[in-house]
Parts: C-alpha cells; structure tokens; sequence
C-alpha cells in the first residue's frame, strides 16, 4: 500500500492534481474513496502530499481511473513530467446516475439534520 519517497518525486504535485480534479469533478473524498477503493485516510495523506510513507503505484493507477485519467496520469505528474492534457471522461449512465442519487442523498442528510428539534420529541411531551 505504501512505499518510501524517492528522490525526484514530486508528491506535493500529484496531491495538488488530485485535489484539483476532484474539485473540477465536484467529488468529494469520500465519493473518490469509493470510486478507487482507496481509504479516504490514504487520500487526505495524498492530497497533503507531505507524508513520508507514500503510496504504491497501484495505488496512483486506481485514483487516476476513479478521477478519468489515464492510470498512469498520477505517476507522470508524480515524477515531474507535464501529461498529456485529458478532458473529463463522460461517465456511464449508470455512474452519472449514481453520482446524482449521493448528491441528493448528502443534501437530505444535512436537510435532515437541520430539521432535527432540539428538544424532545412533540409525541413525546404529554
């Protein structure tokens, strides 16, 4: 899951493109997390690009397919090279669907959690 930090690595670099893309893709860590199969603790060290354990190049390969890049996109970057420029992959249906239902889903939640009364319960109080 983890290697060592070699020399010309350029892990702030690969951090700051995944955070980008996750913006541009307006997915947040933990949607990412389940995208690549990588922890959201392993992507918040990723993003940081400070850690000196840092991750496999399988590792790199899954969150660049999560994020439509190339598998080899973070790697590129990571080693200091310019990729090539990639546009946004157009998502499945199924995916694009998907997407919007735990879009949905956060904002009903928070919905939900602002309506929760702070007090007991009106069937509660007799």
């Amino acid at each position: 899951m983890v290697r060592e930090t070699r020399a010309g690595e350029d892990w702030r670099a690969a951090g700051a493109a995944i955070t980008a893309r996750m913006r541009e893709r307006r997915m947040s860590q933990q949607a990412l997390a389940a995208a690549s199969g990588v922890s959201v603790a392993t992507l918040r060290e990723l993003a940081r690009g400070t850690s000196s354990r840092r991750a496999q190049d399988a590792t790199l390969a899954a969150i660049s397919r999560a994020l439509g890049w190339p598998d080899d996109h973070l790697l590129t970057v990571l080693l200091g090279r310019q990729p090539d420029e990639v546009p946004l992959r157009t998502l499945p249906v199924d995916q694009q669907i998907l997407d919007v239902l735990l879009r949905i889903e956060r904002s009903l939640a928070t919905i939900g959690a602002q309506l929760r009364p702070t007090t007991e319960p009106y069937d509660s109080v007799r």
